[in-house]
């Protein structure tokens, strides 16, 4: 099984604002200001998560922050009304602890991997830098293109494969 682990913010949500992350980087106020908890996600980037879905036959998991304010189900009927092909399989867990946010988000992703042997390609993609602890990682680094960017869309299909 393929799986495509998903952050929203930055990945399908984008700022309005022309936004590079470095690899330390968080969401900054001046973007909270601009983002609200389950914006529309960008129309193109959901058409190339599409087009991904469909080359790479791959199944979503949440690994966005998301996955705390709505059930699997709800995020199952937001991912349906922004006209995503495949509703997302599951969420990753919460497991906060972690020396930074970064490494927590990259721990929650590892502990689901672990958890599930039958997945043969995976890759993560997220505006935070988790390129320290995940091989099979996408960063998404200018969240106002997310996954637009030609660059992201190139190592997913790497990743994962087509």
């Amino acid at each position: 099984m393929k799986v495509l682990f998903l952050d929203h913010y930055g990945v399908l949500s984008l700022s309005k604002q022309p936004v590079i992350r470095t690899e330390s980087s968080l969401i900054s106020r001046d973007e909270l200001t601009d983002a609200t908890l389950f914006d529309d996600f960008d129309k193109d980037a959901v058409n190339i998560l599409n087009d991904i879905i469909d080359l790479t036959g791959a199944e979503i998991v949440v690994s966005s922050d998301w996955k705390r304010h709505a059930t699997l189900d709800g995020m199952c009927e937001f991912y349906q009304k922004q006209g995503i092909k495949k509703m997302p399989l599951a969420y990753t867990d919460w497991l906060p602890g972690a020396p930074t946010y970064h490494e927590q988000r990259a721990t929650e992703i590892s502990t689901w991997l672990a958890q599930h042997p039958e997945i043969t390609h995976w890759a993560a993609v997220d505006d935070l830098y988790m390129g320290t602890w995940l091989t099979n990682f996408a960063w998404a680094k200018n969240v106002h293109l997310g996954i637009k960017d030609v660059t992201v869309q190139t190592q997913i299909i790497n990743l994962i494969g087509g």
